[in-house]
């Protein structure tokens, strides 16, 4: 079990702080990397709703220290209940490093 812990707690990994106030809701992705690496950090967005659907896309080149959490990003979007919302992170050194992670997590 402690094995199990201790590799979790030493693999790269995204993961996302979220809050809410009424329909705004705030998303932080962060990335923590067991190794620095110069990165491209890619967020996709895409929204459906009432109004139609957008799409938006951010690249970024970051230089991201080892066994850190680092806010990638802050997303604050106003989501109706009928509205169907997807963020998907992509952190990438080209080579061997290739993380993706999806906010909300899908079902």
């Amino acid at each position: 079990m402690q094995t199990l812990i201790l590799l979790a707690a030493l693999s790269s990994q995204i993961t996302f702080k979220t809050s809410r106030d009424g329909a705004m809701t705030t998303v932080i992705p962060q990335v923590t990397l067991t190794q620095p690496c110069q990165c491209q950090v890619q967020m996709r967005f895409v929204r459906k709703g009432q109004g139609g659907e957008s799409t938006s896309v951010q690249r970024n080149n970051l230089s991201i220290p080892a066994n850190r959490p680092i806010d990638l990003s802050r997303l604050s979007v106003n989501i109706e209940p009928t509205d169907s919302v997807t963020l998907i992170v992509t952190v990438s050194d080209g080579q061997s490093l290739n993380l993706t992670q999806q906010w909300p997590p899908s079902e």
